[in-house]
């Protein structure tokens, strides 16, 4: 899996991409707050979960 972040003027947004063979079901993980819901994502496929910029901090992604 990897995972990364981007920064706007007013929102950040946390992604996560299955670079995995098998199907996974991930959650963006999110300090400070609740995290972002959880998807079934196939190989390949990138998920993403957006925040108001702040206090809160990007922590990955997990399995859910």
């Amino acid at each position: 899996m990897t995972v990364w972040q981007t920064t706007g003027t007013v929102t950040k947004t946390g992604y996560a991409r299955n670079d995995c063979g098998e199907t996974l079901h991930l959650k963006i993980v999110w300090a400070h707050g609740a995290d972002g819901q959880c998807f079934t994502v196939n190989p390949g496929e990138t998920i993403s979960s957006k925040v108001a910029r702040g206090v809160r901090t990007f922590d990955g992604a997990s399995i859910c």
